[in-house]
């Protein structure tokens, strides 16, 4: 009889996940956004009106860092893909990255009063540029595992779901009580260090949850190709190239977001409508990403429910335009957080969904290169690219403009902050939505792609391309 004590049991690649380990993966995505949101909401403001930054110096600081955040992406996204360990590819990153990531979000959201604006701007820009980093080597890492830890498609956009629901979760949180905590702890430089601390020690256990629940098994050989050959294999990838499109115009929204902390300051008046608007949008956030895991098994194509999305998002933003100031005002603008919550939930859940898929696509036509975590660096550098580019062009739009710290505004520089927040928002997500509708990789086109990958086929020469 033949010894079978030391043969392993087949790994099945299509593996749908139960809940406990799409839980398990998810909160990686709350803990991540206890510096990815914190920085994206408040880092510009406690730059300008607490560390006493120049707005047009705090664009250079931005433009420069989120530049350098753009282009370490492919860098680590290529490292990981060639990493090989008895962890896997993607997990010992966020282990070992996680815990000097936070302390540098801590790091970030401290200034010295003391100092000179030199000194403090050159303390910004130092902790900055070595947040981006490592944020980088934790969350491409992150956002690459669905493709190694299933090949089904539902699974990949469930957990997607509940990975947006987590982060969505976090930002509820942040809303909520970022201001308050500042506030507890007396305010200005040091209220905003305390918040920060708080909020980057609630966030270490989870990602040590998400080591310790996941695990890869979607066995490809680590690719080998250097850099360039990488980045030829995505060329034609014509899916993520539409994703690229969403995830660009979903950072240069991002920038427009940033600016809605100066409107509810400055043109409303009332800051703390800022805190209950994005807190209210973040709960119905969850209930849109949600959404997504009920009405992915109903449509043929994910980016049907992006599309529908990014719609939501622009029609909020536009009625946000028009909005009067005062209490009427005020309630139109909690009124419009529902859409845009709801929008959002939807179009971030999706399209997180949809970037493993890609994986595929590069696999069959590319002749097995397998290159996940490149392909969401590729993303990511196109969302961290609009981020940049929005947030850098926000403050020096407002600088130009003449804007004051902790001062009345001019009409010209409320004007044009409330184009940024809304019209603006408003006219990128149009451009995303129909990026979205145009999505030609369907699920019957994936199944047959992972039905040829299953045979051990690539593409012959000359074959057309199915998207």
């Amino acid at each position: 009889m033949a010894d079978t004590k030391d043969v392993a049991a087949p790994v099945d690649q299509y593996t749908k996940l139960d809940i406990p380990h799409k839980i398990g993966y998810s909160v990686g995505d709350f803990a991540c956004n206890m510096s990815w949101s914190l920085v994206s909401s408040y880092l510009v403001y406690f730059m300008t009106d607490i560390a006493l930054i120049p707005a047009a110096l705090v664009s250079a600081v931005m433009l420069i860092s989120k530049a350098w955040d753009a282009i370490n992406d492919p860098i680590i996204g290529t490292l990981a893909d060639h990493t090989k360990s008895k962890f896997g590819r993607y997990r010992p990153w966020i282990l070992y990255a996680s815990v000097p990531m936070l302390v540098c979000n801590v790091a970030t959201f401290t200034t010295f009063p003391s100092w000179g604006t030199t000194g403090r701007a050159w303390w910004a820009f130092g902790t900055y540029f070595v947040l981006v980093l490592l944020y980088t080597m934790v969350n491409v890492t992150y956002s690459a595992m669905p493709a190694v830890l299933t090949r089904d498609a539902d699974t990949r956009t469930s957990l997607a779901s509940y990975r947006m629901t987590a982060a969505f979760l976090a930002m509820t949180l942040l809303s909520y009580f970022l201001l308050r905590v500042v506030k507890w702890n007396g305010g200005g430089a040091h209220g905003y260090q305390m918040a920060a601390l708080i909020f980057s020690a609630l966030a270490c256990p989870f990602f040590f949850i998400v080591f310790a629940t996941t695990k890869e098994i979607v066995d490809v050989k680590p690719e080998r190709s250097k850099f360039s050959t990488s980045l030829k294999a995505i060329v034609h990838n014509k899916p993520m190239w539409h994703l690229v499109v969403a995830y660009l115009g979903w950072g240069i929204v991002q920038g427009g977001f940033t600016v809605k902390v100066y409107y509810c300051t400055y043109n409303v008046g009332n800051q703390m409508l800022y805190a209950n608007a994005s807190t209210l949008q973040s709960i119905i956030g969850m209930l849109g990403t949600f959404s997504v895991t009920l009405l992915i098994k109903k449509v043929k194509n994910k980016g049907l429910l992006s599309g529908i999305g990014a719609l939501l998002v622009a029609l909020g933003s536009f009625v946000c335009y028009f909005a009067p100031f005062g209490k009427i005002g005020g309630t139109v603008y909690m009124a419009m957080a529902v859409p845009i919550g709801f929008g959002m939930g939807m179009m971030l859940a999706s399209i997180f969904g949809m970037e493993p898929d890609c994986a595929e696509y590069t696999q069959y036509y590319e002749h097995g290169v397998f290159i996940p975590g490149f392909i969401s660096t590729v993303i990511n550098f196109a969302l961290k690219f609009g981020q940049a580019v929005a947030i850098s062009a926000a403050t020096a739009i407002m600088a130009a403009l003449g804007y004051v710290a902790n001062a009345a505004q001019t009409p010209q520089v409320l004007a044009g902050i409330n184009f940024m927040s809304h019209m603006f928002v408003f006219i990128v997500m149009v451009i995303v939505a129909i990026s979205m509708f145009t999505y030609k990789l369907d699920k019957e086109k994936y199944a047959w792609l992972c039905d040829r990958i299953s045979k051990g086929e690539t593409a012959v020469e000359g074959e057309e391309p199915i998207c």
